[in-house]
């Protein structure tokens, strides 16, 4: 790692410039020593400059380290980026790796600290709980490691990459309206049922959660009907809270909800040989963050095989990747001042962007200026 290395060229040079032979001059057979104090202050100066040098090409090379702890690994859009960042990282010459977050803040914490014992040189973490980071931030600063807030913002950072979670979750209600009020074009105002399923365990779920209950101020035909709050965001609970809002709810035409896993395990249950509807005509699931798979989801949508209608993402994976690798360059090399605050993009996925999200990996014939 690169202060490893400094040390060790700063101790070389300081030996070299005592020594005055020895260092680069293993060809010579003889070599005269300098005849005076001007001569050793002029030896010693050479010295350093093959430090800077030396430092330098080191840097070039890939001297440089990062560690990157996730929210969590517990869907497919997780471990996606957490191994494309590792390979866009390598490939820029970082030495780079990731830690599950594991949806718990004592284990992130403890994935930090592994990292900070490592000394990296930059530390990048998407927080479960922002507010428990401040220990793990000052140990960075102490040690002169830099750090990067993904996603969620903490109290302090190096750089802050944000994706607002209001944002997205208004951006789902856009996506969704647009379909709700298409296909329920000839239905009464505000008549077409709607349920939010939330994940409240962090601060993300509950500000999306309570953008998204918010459906009705978007679609002049959506009805919110009730929110469930689920324990955690995994495939199987929104496989149980499905089976448990049809047994009580069967009237309902549409999900809204901030986390791709229970998007999965709603449309899971509903497209089983258990499910209590066959017609999936009349139906829509919206949702944050999904997939390549998820994306395939939606474009079976189109012709009724699925209930996922939509998804809105930070960008690919690949794309936000690319978005890590650019600020973290910039926090270490300088180029970017302390407390920087980089804007991810947002791409639409539905039934008319997926065909290009599939073969493209983003979308550009929709922005946000769309959906205003």
């Amino acid at each position: 790692m690169k202060k490893k290395l400094m040390a060790v060229l700063l101790t070389t040079a300081m030996a070299c410039a005592t020594l005055f032979t020895g260092c680069g001059a293993s060809d010579s057979k003889e070599v005269a020593a300098p005849a005076d104090g001007a001569a050793a202050e002029e030896a010693a100066g050479e010295a350093a400059e093959d430090v800077a040098d030396a430092v330098a090409d080191a840097a070039d090379t890939g001297d440089k380290s990062v560690g990157f702890v996730t929210f969590g690994l517990g869907g497919d859009f997780f471990q996606m980026l957490a191994d494309e960042f590792v390979t866009v990282m390598e490939a820029d010459g970082w030495e780079a790796s990731y830690a599950d977050g594991a949806f718990d803040p004592t284990k992130q914490i403890e994935a930090c600290e592994n990292y900070i014992a490592q000394q990296v040189d930059v530390l990048v973490c998407w927080s479960v709980a922002a507010e428990a980071m401040d220990g793990v931030i000052a140990e960075c600063q102490e040690k002169g490691i830099k750090f990067v807030a993904f996603v969620a913002p903490t109290a302090n950072y190096d750089a802050l990459m944000i994706s607002d979670d209001v944002t997205m979750a208004d951006y789902t209600c856009k996506l969704a309206a647009k379909w709700i009020d298409s296909k329920y074009a000839d239905a009464e105002d505000h008549s077409v049922p709607v349920v939010v399923l939330s994940c409240r365990e962090a601060t993300t779920g509950v500000l999306q959660a309570d953008e998204l209950i918010q459906i009705e101020k978007f679609s002049t035909k959506a009805k919110f009907i009730k929110e469930v709050e689920l324990q955690n965001e995994t495939v199987n609970d929104g496989m149980s809270a499905a089976e448990n809002l049809f047994t009580t709810d069967k009237d309902t035409k549409v999900i809204l909800t901030a986390h791709s896993n229970i998007a999965t395990g709603v449309n899971n249950y509903l497209t089983s040989l258990s499910s209590p509807i066959t017609d999936y005509s009349d139906m829509g699931i919206f949702t944050i963050n999904g997939d390549t798979t998820m994306a395939e989801t939606i474009k079976q949508s189109v012709s009724d095989e699925s209930l996922i209608r939509g998804m809105v993402m930070t960008g690919s994976v690949n794309d936000t990747a690319n978005e890590i690798k650019m600020v973290c360059n910039g926090v270490l090399d300088g180029s970017l001042e302390k407390g920087y605050i980089q804007e991810a993009g947002t791409l639409f996925v539905d039934a008319d962007t997926v065909d290009e999200f599939l073969e493209n990996g983003t979308i550009t014939s929709v922005t946000n200026e769309d959906f205003q």
